[in-house]
């Protein structure tokens, strides 16, 4: 017995990916260890919401990019009526966490509000350009495309800097052009949540009814099929059904609100990380009117561990590389210098796009939307607009190749 013990844990050490996901499991330990101890369980909770968000973006193949590109692309809106159900609940979350104003940990609900302004209508527009061209930080790309993990770190590092150039604008786009103020669709038009959520549940279900009916008259491709695992091991190792993945992201959003006070923003953590990294190489990023204006001054100059936006956001990514570890699915290879390119300028518009217009899929689209914010709708409407114009542009410069209404990167 001791034997066969010995040599399973064995073989279970000489494969690569489990020791990967031994080592995050490991790190998330340490960082709840941290967390507690710097700013008590919440922070703690906080990290483990977020593992659990990365964990559920990869087994739905939850994609917030990819949405719009299957819609462009193939025509197939099954990803777009999931989005609507995400948002359906979320938004009845939201209303009601609102409403009653519960104070978890001392916090009170604060929605992810932001100014209607140029940066805004620009940034999306640029967001969603990037998207396009680079589309590294959409799950169909790197889940299904070859070397995609590799172009993945492109794009990151990529989105990294153009968060950091965004920011350094943010203050050009956002004050010294034209800007009107943030406006609640429940505070600001004296409706109430009630009828706000009333009005945006049947927008949003008209959007689903429409894209059904689409669906019926066109009768698009349907969409590749995912890895899966049979019974109970699906919930492990096989693909989950998009209408899970809406449901799961939905509750852990209002958990985040609860916990945290605001809803998720991924886009708020990459420019303080990329500003943190350009202090220590000798910039002074202090100055910046985006760190006033998004009310990160303070979190500019404290550790990162006391960021509740970077601790919800480092669970993410270990919650990702673990689930990617356990499926085997960690993989790297070489890429063509050019898709290399590619992913780099794709990633850098979107991470300026989304600093200059108060975030991105998540931030701008998802919790704003939640938060009954008019910036919100504005915020997609650019976004799908700079989509359709680098999917035009795409087809007439040789960036990349289509065969049988693929593209194709090599």
């Amino acid at each position: 017995m001791k034997k066969a013990s010995s040599e399973l844990e064995i073989s279970v050490l000489n494969n690569p990916q489990n020791i990967v996901s031994l080592v995050c499991l490991l790190v998330i330990l340490a960082l709840s260890f941290v967390s507690y101890h710097i700013s008590g369980w919440s922070y703690v909770m906080l990290l483990w919401i977020g593992f659990f968000l990365g964990f559920s973006l990869f087994h739905a193949r939850f994609g917030f990019s990819a949405v719009y590109r299957q819609i462009i692309e193939k025509g197939n809106t099954e990803m777009l009526r999931a989005h609507m159900l995400m948002l359906i609940l979320v938004s009845s979350f939201s209303a009601a966490i609102f409403i009653l104003s519960p104070a978890f940990f001392g916090t009170v609900p604060i929605p992810a509000l932001s100014a209607v302004s140029v940066g805004l209508v620009v940034g999306a527009f640029i967001f969603g350009f990037g998207m396009e061209i680079g589309s590294g930080l959409a799950p169909s790309s790197f889940y299904e495309a070859e070397g995609g993990r590799t172009a993945l770190i492109c794009t990151l590092a990529g989105f990294t800097v153009g968060t950091v150039a965004g920011a350094s604008h943010f203050g050009f786009w956002n004050t010294s052009l034209p800007s009107f103020e943030p406006v609640s669709l429940a505070v600001d038009t004296g409706i109430g949540y009630i009828w706000a959520w009333v009005i945006q549940i049947v927008f949003l279900s008209l959007i689903a009814f429409g894209s059904y009916v689409h669906k019926k008259r066109t009768r698009p491709p349907a969409l590749p099929p995912l890895p899966s695992a049979a019974s109970w091991s699906r919930i492990i190792f096989g693909s989950w059904p998009l209408w899970v993945g809406a449901v799961i992201l939905a509750v852990l959003n209002a958990l985040i609100f609860l916990v945290q006070g605001e809803p998720w923003k991924l886009t708020a953590s990459f420019p303080l990380w990329g500003s943190k990294i350009a202090t220590v190489l000798g910039m002074d990023v202090s100055d910046w009117k985006y760190w006033f204006e998004q009310d990160q001054f303070v979190a500019l100059h404290q550790p990162v561990m006391m960021d509740s936006m970077s601790i919800i956001n480092f669970g993410v990514v270990l919650g990702t590389v673990v689930t990617l570890a356990m499926n085997r699915q960690i993989r790297f290879s070489r890429i063509a210098p050019r898709v290399a390119l590619i992913a780099l300028v794709g990633g850098a518009l979107m991470g300026y796009g989304a600093s200059i217009s108060f975030g991105a899929n998540i931030g701008a689209y998802f919790s704003g939307i939640a938060s009954f914010s008019l910036h919100a709708w504005i915020w997609l409407v650019m976004a799908v607009l700079g989509v359709y114009t680098a999917y035009y542009f795409s087809h007439r410069l040789p960036l990349y190749h289509y065969e049988e209404g693929k593209r194709t990167d090599e």
